[in-house]
């Protein structure tokens, strides 16, 4: 992490549908109840991550699930920070338009422990195989369906949390080792408009690329109870 303000930093966008397309990535992340975004700058490319699922204290077996998408930079840029939903958006809304393009001004980082987890790797990424967007789709249909079913309306947070745990921890796929809570990532930002989308692995993280972006996991050995 960087340590100067990040009021002080920057990002130029060669076009408004560069900043367009990531501002409506980190709104969609708002419904998987995320408040920050980690911006990753360097060179020509920022990168943008949402938390999809995550574990919560040491007994918590819910997966680890990402979300990201990249955006070009129109001036090269390096840093490396946590900011609120809310205010990046609204730098979003007001950029300046320079001769090197529209700038957008960071707004001040946010500390948070959720983000305290080491990024996947950048490189050394194996081909796994294919997935169809449809069968995704029919395992977010399956999962609400039983969450649904099982959790109570007055259900307290960590039973509702448990059984999400279990349903989107599942592993879908025994030949891709899947788990079921990147296919809910996949639907929330907005994904499936690749009707078949590619799977790779670098231990312990499985990646699902679109063109929209990527949904990266970690593992967890639990089994799906219809």
């Amino acid at each position: 992490m960087v340590t100067k303000k990040a009021a002080e930093l920057t990002l130029t966008f060669a076009d408004q549908e560069s900043i367009s397309d990531l501002d409506t990535f980190i709104d969609r992340s708002g419904l998987l109840d995320n408040a920050a975004v980690r911006l990753v700058a360097k060179d020509s490319i920022v990168v943008a991550w949402v938390q999809v699922l995550a574990p919560r204290g040491l007994n918590d077996t819910t997966p680890t699930v990402l979300g990201m998408r990249g955006a070009e930079l129109a001036a090269p840029a390096k840093f490396d920070i946590v900011v609120p939903i809310d205010s990046l958006r609204a730098r979003f809304a007001n950029t300046e338009k320079t001769a090197e393009g529209f700038v957008v001004t960071m707004p001040m980082q946010t500390p948070t422990v959720r983000w305290k987890i080491p990024l996947p790797p950048q490189t050394g990424w194996q081909p796994l195989g294919k997935v169809g967007a449809s069968d995704l789709q029919s395992v977010v249909r399956d999962g609400m369906k039983i969450i649904k079913r099982k959790v109570p309306n007055n259900a307290e947070e960590h039973v509702v949390r448990s059984y999400r745990s279990q349903v989107w921890g599942t592993t879908i796929s025994n030949s891709l080792g899947m788990p079921a809570g990147v296919a809910l990532g996949a639907e929330t930002l907005g994904f499936f408009g690749d009707k078949i989308m590619s799977v790779s692995v670098k231990d312990p993280w499985i990646r699902l690329s679109a063109s929209r972006g990527d949904i990266l996991a970690k593992l967890t050995p639990t089994l799906l109870e219809g």
